[in-house]
C-alpha cells in the first residue's frame, strides 16, 4: 500500500496494491448504496476488463478511511474511449461536437487536432478517477453529511495528482462529477493545473406518482397526447412488453439482440465480448438485473437491460433488431415508466447523449464535468481542445433547453464574448 501524498485539505490518499479488491465488509460505502455505479458488485464487474487495469484510491482524514475512489489506468490507446483522457480529448462524437462551434472555432479544433499524433503516445500511461457507467464511482460511508462529502470530493485533484505522479502516468483525468460537487472540484483541480470540459449530461427521470393513472393525470396534455400516440403505433404494431428480473433475464435473444445492434451502429465488440460482459452482469449483479423486452409474435426485437437499486433503475445497455423500428421510445421511456412507477420505482437514470429525446419526455438533463492534465509537450494543445469541446457540449445543452450551470473556470468574465 503506497502514499498518494498529504494535502492542505488534511485528506492523504493511498494507492492500493493491483491485488486489493475492497468489499462491502471492508468498506460500508460499497454495501447497497443508492447508486448502483458505488456498488461492491459493480466494482467486480469493472476489474473484470481487460482494457484498463483497475486500482483504488483509498481516502484518508485523521487515520480514517473518509472515501474510495476507482482507478482505470491506461497503459497505451485502446482503453474504452469514454475513460480514454488522451483519446477522450479532441475526438469528436458524443462528447465533442465541433460542428455547433462557430466557422472560426470550427477551423481551430481541425487545426488543432489534426496536429495530435493520432496514438497519443506522449501521454500514456494514463490515470482516470471514474468507473464505468459513466459516473464517478467515489463511495463515501453512509454516516458521512453532505458538505464532509463535498470536502472529500474538492480534495480529490490533488491527490490523483500525486497517484498519477506515483504510478508514472503522463496524464490524468477526474470524470462525471454533477453538481453540487462539480463547483467545490473546479476550485481546486484548476490550481492543481487541470482543464475543465463539460462532457455532457445525464437524463434522469424523477417519479413522484405510485399508480400509472396518477402518473398520466400529472402530464401536461401535449406530452400525454404524445405519450398516448406512441404507445399507440407500438402496441398497433403488435408489441408487447414483457419483463424479467434476475439473472435468467439475460438470455441468448439478449446476447445476439446487441451484438446485431452494435454491429448495425459500428460500435467495437462483437459476439464474445458481449457475451463476456453480460456474463460479468449476470455473475455479480444478477439479482439487480431487470430486462425490459418488446415482444411480437414470441419474438424479442427490443430490449433495455437495466440495474436497480432501493428506488432506482440505471439503464445500462439496450439493442433492437431492424424489425423493431418504431418501438425504442415506446419501450425505453412509456412502458418503462409504466412498470417503475408501478414497482416503486422513484428515479430512472437513462444515461448521457439522446438529449432532445430525453429532455421532451421529462427527463432532467443533470451536467457531468470532467477535468483533465497533460504533461506532454503539447499540453497547450490539449487544454485548447478542451475548452473548444466543452464550448461545444454547453452549446448542445443549450439548443435542447436545458443549459448546463457553467463550473468557475468555465465561467466566462464579465463582457467576454465567448
Amino acid at each position: 500500500m503506497s502514499d498518494a501524498g498529504t494535502h492542505a485539505t488534511g485528506y492523504t490518499a493511498q494507492v492500493l496494491p493491483p491485488t486489493a479488491r475492497p468489499t462491502a465488509e471492508d468498506f460500508s460505502g460499497l454495501a447497497g448504496p443508492d447508486v448502483i455505479w458505488e456498488d461492491a458488485r459493480w466494482c467486480r464487474f469493472t476489474e473484470r476488463t481487460d482494457l484498463h487495469e483497475v486500482r483504488y484510491l483509498e481516502i484518508h482524514e485523521n487515520d480514517r478511511v473518509v472515501a474510495l475512489a476507482p482507478l482505470l489506468l491506461t497503459r497505451k490507446a485502446g482503453g474504452l474511449l469514454f475513460y480514454d483522457p488522451p483519446r477522450l480529448a479532441g475526438t469528436a462524437g458524443a462528447m465533442a461536437e465541433p460542428e455547433l462551434l462557430e466557422p472560426a472555432d470550427q477551423e481551430r479544433w481541425s487545426k488543432l487536432t489534426g496536429a495530435l499524433p493520432a496514438d497519443r503516445a506522449d501521454h500514456y500511461p494514463s490515470l482516470t478517477l471514474a468507473t464505468f457507467g459513466t459516473h464517478h464511482g467515489v463511495a463515501h460511508p453512509p454516516h458521512r453529511t453532505p458538505a464532509q462529502r463535498l470536502a472529500v470530493m474538492a480534495a480529490l485533484p490533488g491527490l490523483l495528482t500525486d497517484a498519477a505522479a506515483e504510478l508514472d502516468c503522463r496524464s490524468s483525468a477526474l470524470l462525471y462529477v454533477g453538481e453540487p460537487a462539480a463547483a467545490e472540484v473546479d476550485r481546486t483541480a484548476a490550481g492543481a493545473g487541470y482543464a475543465a470540459a463539460l462532457l455532457g449530461a445525464e437524463g434522469v427521470y424523477h417519479l413522484a406518482e405510485s399508480s400509472w393513472e396518477a402518473y398520466l393525470a400529472g402530464l401536461s396534455s401535449r406530452r400525454r397526447t404524445r405519450l398516448r400516440k406512441e404507445l399507440r403505433d407500438y402496441e398497433q404494431s403488435g408489441f408487447r412488453t414483457v419483463v424479467r428480473s434476475g439473472p435468467e433475464a439475460i438470455d441468448d435473444e439478449v446476447v445476439a439482440l446487441q451484438v446485431a445492434h452494435r454491429a448495425k451502429y459500428g460500435l467495437p465488440g462483437g459476439d464474445h465480448r458481449v457475451r463476456r460482459d453480460f456474463d460479468g452482469i449476470r455473475e455479480e449483479l444478477g439479482e439487480s438485473c431487470v430486462v425490459l423486452g418488446a415482444e411480437r409474435d414470441g419474438r424479442l426485437l427490443g430490449f433495455v437491460l437495466c440495474l436497480r437499486t432501493g428506488e432506482a433503475l440505471f439503464a445500462r445497455t439496450a439493442g433492437f433488431a431492424p424489425e423493431a423500428q418504431g418501438c425504442y421510445l415506446a419501450l425505453t421511456y412509456h412502458e418503462a415508466i409504466r412498470w417503475a412507477v408501478e414497482g416503486g420505482i422513484r428515479r430512472i437514470h437513462y444515461g448521457m447523449a439522446a438529449y432532445e429525446a430525453k429532455f421532451a419526455r421529462g427527463c432532467e438533463l443533470q451536467p457531468r464535468w470532467g477535468w483533465f492534465a497533460f504533461h506532454g509537450p503539447d499540453a497547450d494543445t490539449y487544454r485548447e481542445v478542451l475548452s473548444l469541446q466543452s464550448q461545444s457540449i454547453e452549446r448542445r445543452l443549450e439548443r435542447v433547453g436545458a443549459p448546463a450551470t457553467a463550473v468557475p473556470s468555465r465561467t466566462p468574465s464579465p463582457g467576454a464574448d465567448r
